[in-house]
């Protein structure tokens, strides 16, 4: 008897996780932004301006780690060359991470124009999680 009762007490302490985990989250998606920028204060148009550009930053890496797939299987391709290439190494290495670098400086300047003196102050703590990698 006394393992029915744990049962179900256990079985009303989960019965909320399960009923908000079935709950349809596009909700969530539609309002969630792709990092979490809470700390900074934003009004409605900053919240707005700054979804905008992470959807776009979204489209634009999943094309960047497209690219870098392509290049890193070339860098693959030369290794197991009989002669290694370092030249040609070093060259497709150099591109990947000067596109990553313009990816990531384009829209943190669209992020900057966004935030007001003392937001960019606070994001500028957390500049190394925006980098492209």
């Amino acid at each position: 008897m006394t393992k029915l009762k744990i049962l179900v007490i256990l079985c009303s302490f989960l019965l909320p996780f399960i009923l908000f985990a079935s709950d349809d989250d596009h909700a969530y998606k539609k309002s969630h932004l792709y990092k979490n920028l809470d700390f900074l204060e934003l009004d409605k148009k900053q919240y707005k301006q700054i979804r905008e550009v992470l959807i776009k930053y979204k489209k634009e890496y999943k094309k960047y780690y497209k690219y870098k797939e392509e290049k890193e299987e070339k860098l693959k391709k030369l290794f197991l060359e009989d002669d290694f290439n370092e030249e040609k190494y070093v060259y497709i290495s150099r591109k990947i991470k000067e596109k990553a670098s313009l990816l990531e400086a384009k829209n943190l300047e669209k992020i900057h124009d966004i935030l007001d003196d003392k937001q960019r102050k606070k994001f500028s703590y957390y500049l190394q999680e925006w980098e492209v990698e």
